[in-house]
């Protein structure tokens, strides 16, 4: 009796409460022009819509956006990238720029990585006063490596809490470190 009930409730829950897989099918249209993608089917079906990562662009919500926005009033708005800008040959990733105003902030970074990834950005706070630029590459591996431009859009909200961050660096990577001008 207890594995009917068991069963059935198990059923039950999987026929009523089960979300539907989300599917993308990308495949080049013609195979000797790689670059050159058509998307044959997507099946969206569940409460989590709105949840798709594609491209370059930020990661949304990350628990480390959320203690950077609740400690120092900035929420990551985007993250947008350049096109592979040719061979890396003697760059070094590096935080180019920090473009501040009473509401927004764009930092534009300098990045290395290879040819055929996309990015996902994400935020956090090191110690007290460094703001930690994220990136994961992703999507398809080529065999070269090229420079790529990150920009990331911070929007200046939660005043109370707004600290004026001097440091900003890559990855965790303190060789990046860039000093934020007044």
């Amino acid at each position: 009796m207890k594995f009917i009930l068991f069963f059935s409730f198990f059923s039950f829950n999987m026929i009523c409460w089960a979300q539907s897989d989300t599917i993308l099918i990308v495949y080049p249209k013609d195979p000797q022009l790689m670059e050159v993608k058509e998307t044959d089917t997507i099946l969206i079906n569940s409460s989590m819509d709105g949840q798709i990562l594609f491209g370059t662009m930020a990661i949304p919500e990350t628990g480390f956006q959320i203690a950077l926005w609740s400690y120092s009033g900035l929420r990551l708005q985007s993250v947008t990238g350049s096109d592979c800008s040719g061979e890396h040959e003697g760059i070094i990733e590096r935080v180019e720029s920090v473009v501040k105003n009473d509401s927004m902030w764009i930092i534009s970074t300098q990045i290395t990585s290879n040819c055929c990834h996309k990015f996902l950005g994400d935020a956090s706070l090191e110690s007290d006063s460094i703001i930690n630029l994220k990136f994961i590459g992703y999507g398809g591996n080529c065999a070269c490596t090229c420079c790529f431009g990150l920009k990331y859009t911070f929007s200046k909200e939660n005043e109370d809490y707004f600290q004026d961050y001097k440091w900003v660096m890559i990855n965790d990577d303190r060789r990046t470190l860039y000093r934020i001008k007044d």
